[in-house]
């Protein structure tokens, strides 16, 4: 089969990633002795193999035969207890390695680790449309991924095509010695016109039926009048075939949305030192802003991920509270997470991704530069930007207003890198203390009337003589919540050293209500 094509631009390339003995091979278990390793589980209340090794392969030990079968055939077996879950997690891990070479990577869901069935074998497929010429041509692209994967222990076959199904069907049944292959674009018909019918992924019901009738290969099945096929085994065989040829799309769902502002940075050899790291750190916020500066655009999210030889992958995020394209200003940021990043035996890629893009809005500068105030918001900003990524977004907060007239409800806390939204709010008529207690708690107080405000109280043990007070403003009950409190009457007292505090009394005498004093705050 040829394998050296240079697709248009327009032609879509998918690849199909096919690791036919993932389950066991991702466990790494000692066997220096070459015993069998296989996987089992528990069915119909007994123990079946679910997955085996090469080794148990070459005994003539399958998937789906039982334990003790299997032991009655090499009684010196390793067994293990299988688990989807595991696996599921490990794939999705070898998954996010492989956005090393596209960011559209997503897991193939016929394959046994993602449905559950028996065998062991895990699937990825990758769009690589349009990034091949990033590894130097497709064979160059399917070679390294295969020789990465065939160094970390794991047997790989990838096959490179103009459609998802052509390439899963030569992945799995016709890839050679060597692991891989490339199917020249426009050439998929031939490619598979000789595989079993197995290769358009028609249930196994179909493919038996088919076979009894004569009918073993793809090529026959795409020679015949479509009416009698569909006619005798419904829509399936034809809209697999249309979608092998490319007739009709296959949509393969990624992982993730891809970014609409990536950059990638390959290195010829992994890298591991600090100052290495920080220089392709810089490179790459260098080429990104210089992007967003076209677009007047900056960063309010970003993430680089560092794709560690070993196969995994290390990733390290900021955030900003206003759009961002300094790159030094960024780098200063980003600069203190190096020091805690792991770069294993060495990186030998770096993807950054702008996960929350946001427009900049340009402001008039007087002719000595920016204003005081521009000067104080930017160095607000920037103080915000480095408590926030040093300290973590969950521990540095701005308050921001609620829609309640009770004090302690009256605002909540928010990362402080959140929008604010305090000019829409409506501000109190009278002045608010500076602290307020988190919970009120409750005064002793001796008020000349019922209605008046006090002129004695003690609270924490302690009298206070007030010599000044101004008031009520009253702050009428939710009546709408369920236990809600008594209208309150707040007063703003200040005894006679001059320490000031804000207490209310709850209840209306005039009502009959018993009326408790409660202090809630301290004034400036």
């Amino acid at each position: 089969m040829t394998v050296s094509h240079e697709n248009s631009p327009q032609s879509r390339r998918i690849l199909s990633l096919w690791l036919p003995r993932f389950a066991t091979e991702r466990r790494d278990i000692e066997t220096p002795d070459g015993r069998p390793q296989v996987l089992t589980r528990a069915e119909r209340g007994r123990l079946v193999l679910t997955a085996v090794d090469g080794h148990a392969t070459a005994a003539g030990l399958e998937p789906g035969m039982a334990l003790a079968d299997a032991r009655a055939m090499e009684p010196d077996l390793v067994v293990d207890e299988w688990s989807m879950e595991a696996d599921g997690a490990r794939l999705r891990d070898l998954a996010r390695w492989c956005l090393r070479y596209t960011p559209l990577v997503s897991l193939d869901p016929s394959s046994s680790c993602v449905s559950g069935t028996i065998g062991g074998d895990a699937g990825v497929w990758l769009d690589v449309t349009g990034c091949a010429h990033l590894f130097g041509g497709e064979e160059a692209m399917v070679a390294d991924l295969v020789n990465r994967l065939a160094g970390l222990g794991l047997t790989a076959h990838a096959a490179l095509a103009g459609t998802p199904g052509v390439a899963w069907a030569i992945a799995h049944l016709a890839a050679p010695a060597r692991g891989w292959c490339v199917v020249p674009d426009g050439q998929e018909r031939a490619a598979i016109r000789d595989l079993p019918t197995v290769a358009l992924r028609l249930p196994a019901a179909d493919v038996e039926a088919l076979e009894r009738m004569g009918l073993r290969t793809a090529g026959h099945l795409m020679d015949l009048p479509r009416g009698p096929l569909t006619a005798r085994f419904g829509i399936e065989p034809g809209r697999r075939i249309d979608q092998a040829l490319g007739r009709i799309g296959e949509p393969i769902t990624p992982l993730a949305p891809p970014a609409p502002h990536r950059v990638r940075f390959g290195l010829p050899e992994p890298i591991a030192d600090r100052e290495d790291l920080a220089h392709g750190v810089r490179r790459l916020l260098a080429r990104m802003c210089a992007r967003l500066e076209r677009e007047r655009a900056g960063f309010r999210r970003l993430r680089i991920d560092f794709f560690r030889a070993d196969g995994s992958t290390r990733s390290l995020s900021l955030s900003t509270g206003r759009p961002a394209r300094d790159p030094e200003a960024l780098f200063r940021l980003i600069d203190g997470k190096l020091d805690h990043l792991d770069p294993g035996f060495g990186v030998d890629v770096m993807v950054l991704e702008g996960e929350w893009v946001e427009g900049t809005v340009s402001h008039q500068r007087d002719l000595a530069g920016a204003t005081a105030a521009g000067r104080d918001d930017e160095a607000v900003s920037a103080l915000l930007d480095r408590l926030t990524n040093r300290l973590g977004p969950t521990r540095v907060h701005r308050p921001l207003p609620v829609e309640s007239h009770l004090p302690e409800r009256a605002e909540t806390r928010a990362p402080a890198q959140s929008p604010a939204r305090w000019k829409t709010a409506a501000m109190p008529p009278v002045p608010r203390p500076i602290r307020l207690l988190s919970r009120p708690e409750p005064v002793a107080a001796i008020a000349l009337l019922p209605d008046h405000p006090p002129a004695r109280f003690q609270w924490r043990g302690v009298d206070y003589r007030v010599a000044r007070a101004a008031g009520p403003e009253r702050v009428a009950p939710e009546w709408w919540r369920s236990g809600s409190s008594q209208t309150r009457d707040y007063f703003r007292v200040e005894d006679d050293e001059g320490r000031r505090f804000w207490l209310y009394r709850e209840g209306l005498v005039e009502r009959g209500q018993a009326a408790a004093w409660m202090m809630h705050g301290l004034m400036a």
